[in-house]
């Protein structure tokens, strides 16, 4: 069988609340949701989700549909979605970068690919590691004790990892806020901080300096994505691991910064290196020098969650808490059932493809503009 139709939808769901950060505020999750069919009618969705509106490499919603429309469609229209490498050459060919377009496509791919042979996604990229995913839980840039009030409420619905984000203009306040968090949720809890490249090495250093006590479990991107001497140096002077997440965009640059090594752990994300194949390698990389992962969140529907769940779940090097936590964020997913969660875990789905059932009802009620249909002539 072959992809004959592909429909592209862009979806804007509110979230439950503001969620502040050193890199931008999100108030809305915007969406572009892909769906690919074959003749038979069999489909599979992918979704290119955008944080804070862009991907910091220059994509937005709008310009994924601009290429999605007149480069990467036609460029698969008539395809095998089984033939997934035989796919991401096709897209690259077509026109390069633009990887959350592609990984859309792709993720699309992997649930179509999986409903025809009737087997989940884990199963194409290897099989089970893990059949849950632990979770990790944000807590934005806010006064203290609102960061503080937030922590109690999570850890009371059952998480056990939570992270908070620093980079104020004031990095002492960002050493207090840890120190008050883990003051009063305890010792139980997890923690781990994340800098969004707020930093500079000095700044970052002294930041580390000032939560080395609060047993903290890394430390996540603090200097500049380029910076990779920057974060060489911070590493090598860090008590605590460091983690690569915007440095680590690609199986390429995860591939240098594990060469340099210029981060501990790393940051794995599904639709930012350009679909799950590249993530599934990013996965290998990181195994093969001995760095743990976890697969980072851009506040993904059920469509990229479940997408990150597969990936983590068939991934030795993936055994951090994970941020697959779309669904507790936004006002109301598009899946007709949320995954089970147990123990501060996310269940992973066994049904064919990613294992998630779209209530079509909710796109249309979020759908920002027209469905645009492709057909294969």
């Amino acid at each position: 069988m072959h992809i004959t139709r592909v429909e592209v939808q862009s979806v804007r769901i509110p979230v439950v609340r503001a969620h502040p950060m050193a890199i931008g505020t999100t108030i809305s999750q915007d969406n572009v949701v892909v769906k690919l069919f074959t003749s038979d009618g069999t489909f599979g969705f992918g979704e290119a989700p955008h944080m804070v509106g862009h991907s910091q490499l220059g994509e937005t919603p709008h310009t994924v549909r601009v290429v999605l429309r007149h480069k990467l469609i036609p460029a698969i229209l008539g395809c095998n979605p089984l033939d997934i490498e035989a796919l991401t050459g096709a897209l690259n060919r077509a026109v390069p970068g633009n990887t959350r377009a592609k990984g859309a496509l792709l993720m699309a791919a992997y649930d179509l690919a999986g409903k025809m042979v009737g087997v989940p996604v884990h199963a194409l990229l290897g099989g089970l590691v893990r059949d849950r995913v632990m979770l990790s839980w944000s807590l934005p840039i806010v006064p203290i004790k609102d960061a503080v009030e937030e922590g109690h409420k999570m850890i009371e619905r059952g998480w056990k990892v939570l992270k908070i984000k620093v980079g104020r203009p004031n990095p002492a306040d960002d050493v207090e806020t840890v120190r008050a968090v883990r003051r009063e949720l305890g010792d139980d809890v997890s923690l781990r901080i994340d800098a969004n490249q707020a930093y500079d090495v000095k700044t970052a250093l002294k930041v580390l300096r000032g939560v080395e006590p609060f047993n903290i479990e890394f430390f996540e991107q603090p200097v500049h994505r380029d910076d990779l001497g920057g974060m060489a140096e911070v590493t090598r002077e860090s008590p605590i691991p460091i983690m690569a997440d915007e440095s680590a965009k690609s199986a390429e640059a995860l591939a240098l910064i594990a060469h340099l090594r210029a981060a501990d752990y790393a940051s794995i994300y599904i639709i930012g290196p350009g679909g799950i194949l590249q993530s599934r390698k990013m996965a290998i990389i990181a195994e093969a020098y001995r760095m743990r992962g976890y697969v980072g969140g851009a506040l993904e529907s059920a469509i990229g969650a479940a997408a990150g769940l597969h990936v983590a779940a068939a991934s030795p090097a993936i055994d951090l808490g994970c941020e697959l936590y779309g669904q507790y964020m936004l006002q109301e997913d598009i899946a007709r059932e949320p995954f089970e969660m147990r123990d501060g875990a996310l269940v992973v789905p066994q049904q064919p493809g990613l294992g998630v059932d779209v209530d079509e009802s909710r796109l249309a009620h979020y759908r920002e503009g027209d469905v645009e249909v492709f057909d294969h002539e």
